[in-house]
């Protein structure tokens, strides 16, 4: 899963993950995006049958939409299907040598599926400068243990 953070005036989480859903319609998959905690989007797209699936371009993308602490969007694309499709090349240089060009072809396809997305992106965010990403500090609420 990658993550980039943009620190832009005067944009929502919601009007990103509109822009994002519409660009999966688009580009011809089906796509869904719910709400999240705290301002949080999730969209997701696909691209599913079953010629697709034997050639190794059946693509999940799974987009979440927030911001940081600090107020800057944060954006994580995170690809599906990758390890079957490393599984399918795998068995194909044992078993079948052209299932292991369909996987490996499948595997460029997701990868420029991606980079095409974040291209989209930062179109949809003029202005936008990156920004080093904020992990937010675990949660700890430490127990007190009572002898039985």
């Amino acid at each position: 899963m990658k993550v980039k953070a943009y620190k832009i005036p005067d944009t929502s989480p919601s009007f990103l993950a509109t822009a994002i859903e519409s660009w999966f319609r688009s580009e011809g998959f089906e796509a869904q995006s719910f709400a999240g905690p705290e301002g949080t989007y999730v969209i997701q797209g696909r691209k599913d049958n079953f010629l697709r699936f034997i050639v190794g371009l059946s693509a999940a993308l799974t987009v979440t939409v927030g911001t940081q602490p600090d107020g800057a969007l944060t954006v994580a694309i995170g690809a599906g299907s990758w390890v079957d499709k490393f599984l399918a090349g795998f068995a194909g240089v044992f078993l079948f040598a052209p299932l292991a060009f369909t996987a490996a072809y499948g595997v460029w396809k997701q990868d420029n599926l991606e980079d095409k997305l974040w291209e989209h992106i930062a179109g949809r965010l003029p202005g936008a400068v990156e920004v080093p990403v904020q992990v937010p500090a675990p949660q700890f609420h430490p127990v007190k243990l009572t002898p039985s």
